[in-house]
């Protein structure tokens, strides 16, 4: 009798620990699948900054406040952000599905490297402007770039953020003994100047 006692009682025990072990597993996965979604929609939140900041670059450059020679610069490197809207952030591929292997552009500058230019075009330009030189339409404008340049670090840091939260689940040992990555990317982070 005793032995049936302890057996039913391993056998509860057993149990107990395997829908545990499920409950782990399953709160896990849907954890990183969650994590996943939110670097690729906090990717889309920066790049629709990145192009908003861009776009009133390039307006603030033709307001007329700027020396032609400012003008010329800051309208130039606005018009290759612009341009490269639509190129990656990052070249994990994570926005394409598992499997998906993104292929690799040699020609021209990358991404990160044109939205760090616009960083420093502005930080030059913007030094010497005269605010009390400006009519209110020109600190209207002034003040939309300053907000995009605003939204642009806020964006990005909260994409990092994002990024850090998945790479460290990641490396848990749950996550790597059960796969559960399967066949996504490792979330990288966005590196540029972004003052």
């Amino acid at each position: 009798m005793e032995q049936v006692n302890w057996g039913t009682f391993a056998l509860i025990v057993i149990a107990a620990l395997v829908v545990i072990a499920g409950l782990v597993w399953i709160i896990t996965a849907r954890r990183l699948d969650r994590l996943h979604r939110t670097v690729i929609q906090s990717r889309l939140t920066l790049n629709e900054a990145l192009a908003h900041r861009a776009a009133t670059a390039a307006d603030f450059a033709a307001c007329g406040v700027l020396d032609v020679a400012g003008a010329i610069l800051l309208a130039d490197a606005a018009q290759v952000a612009l341009g490269q809207t639509h190129a990656p952030l990052s070249l994990d591929g994570l926005e394409d599905g598992p499997g998906h292997k993104r292929q690799r552009r040699d020609n021209g500058e990358d991404r990160s490297t044109t939205e760090s230019n616009l960083s420093r075009t502005l930080r030059l330009v913007l030094d010497g402007v005269e605010h009390e030189e400006m009519d209110p339409e020109q600190q209207k404008r002034l003040d939309l770039l300053q907000e995009s340049r605003e939204d642009v670090k806020l964006s990005r840091r909260f994409h990092n953020a994002f990024v850090d939260q998945a790479r460290r689940l990641r490396t848990n040992w749950v996550v790597r003994l059960g796969h559960m990555a399967g066949g996504a990317p490792m979330p990288q982070p966005v590196d540029m100047d972004d003052e």
